[in-house]
């Protein structure tokens, strides 16, 4: 099957799974409800990424050949697809979140997807294999390798809870999250990773499939559900095959230094981590004056130029690139941020 057919198939399902998982939600009473940290006004139905999860599973199933590495890939997706739904419906404490965040890139890592070394950007590799040994559990062959299994893990729990930082506002973490696997569709293309690219383009319809129905204003919100696939998806998909985290950097570079500014402000005032709030980046900009439309459009286009960057840079100039934007990044908050106090005085 052709990428654009794959791409297409996943749009169209996603697009028509939608508003039947609307329907479902509003008549469920699983809704989004305002509240001070939120910035919409009226209920908004969630758990709408069980739209963007079928889709991208159906059509994976169908069109991919099975792997060990596609099966781990798949175990993590649908250990957090559960979790995610569960968390949409009635809650959960952030503590068993993140279990579950582990256990989902624990599966993944014991399918062979797992960062074994990383790009020196002066030349050659850092290997990360350092003290490996082998394992056997119940006729199941492993290797384990300290470093470069806990780096995976936090890699991989890192993007998820990055991505779902990211949906504060209509359309945001979607879109950024299409950009990215389109991004990461092109390199693996460049590459000759077919199979990682169409992953990449599977992943890409299917959110994208769902945007329509989530940008502002939105009639539904992914929810957990949508932001943890995504998360996974996108951390494993940098992975697989061989590394590709500088390019996945670069892409959602300043959403991560937005969540590490979050839990570092969080931890400062004695608050847990994960504790919601309205201080990151995109609430920033929309407190300086601009609409959420504007808002989000403008950090697509960061996305955008950042992920052009990407490829068409290689080891060193990625490295460059890296250090503008986290410069560009921190300079956006703090401005904001002093534009914010004056307000408020």
């Amino acid at each position: 099957m052709s990428y654009l057919v794959a791409f297409a198939i996943a749009f169209a399902l996603s697009l028509a799974i939608t508003p039947l998982v609307r329907r479902f939600a509003i008549a469920r009473g699983i809704l989004d409800l305002p509240a001070e940290r939120k910035v919409h006004v009226e209920p908004v139905a969630r758990m709408g990424g069980l739209a963007i999860v079928a889709s991208f599973m159906a059509v994976t199933l169908a069109v991919v050949p099975a792997t060990r590495q596609l099966s781990a890939l798949l175990g993590g997706v649908v250990i957090l697809a559960v979790v995610g739904i569960i968390d949409d419906v009635r809650g959960l404490a952030p503590g068993v979140k993140f279990a579950w965040q582990i256990v989902a890139a624990m599966v993944a890592l014991a399918g062979g997807i797992g960062i074994t070394a990383i790009t020196n950007p002066l030349g050659g590799s850092i290997d990360l294999q350092w003290g490996r040994f082998p394992v056997d559990v119940w006729g199941w062959h492993f290797h384990i390798a300290p470093i470069a299994n806990l780096i995976s893990i936090l890699w991989m729990v890192g993007m998820v809870n990055v991505i779902n930082f990211l949906d504060g506002l209509d359309g945001l973490a979607c879109g950024v999250s299409t950009i990215t696997a389109l991004v990461m569709f092109v390199l693996a293309l460049n590459v000759d990773q077919p199979i990682v690219a169409l992953l990449a383009i599977i992943t890409a319809g299917s959110a994208l499939g769902f945007l329509p129905y989530n940008f502002f204003p939105a009639r539904i919100f992914m929810g957990d559900t949508g932001a943890y696939f995504l998360g996974l998806i996108i951390a494993m998909l940098a992975i697989y095959s061989g590394g590709k985290l500088a390019t996945a950097l670069l892409v959602v570079g300043f959403t991560i230094i937005d969540s590490l500014w979050a839990v570092i402000r969080r931890l400062r005032r004695g608050s847990h981590p994960f504790k919601a709030d309205r201080e990151h980046l995109h609430h920033l900009l929309l407190e300086a004056g601009l609409s959420q439309r504007v808002a989000v459009l403008l950090l697509y286009l960061l996305a955008v130029i950042f992920g052009l960057i990407a490829l068409a840079s290689g080891s060193f100039s990625k490295l460059v690139a890296l250090i503008v934007l986290i410069v560009v990044t921190v300079t956006l908050i703090a401005t904001l941020l002093r534009l914010a106090g004056r307000r408020r005085v």
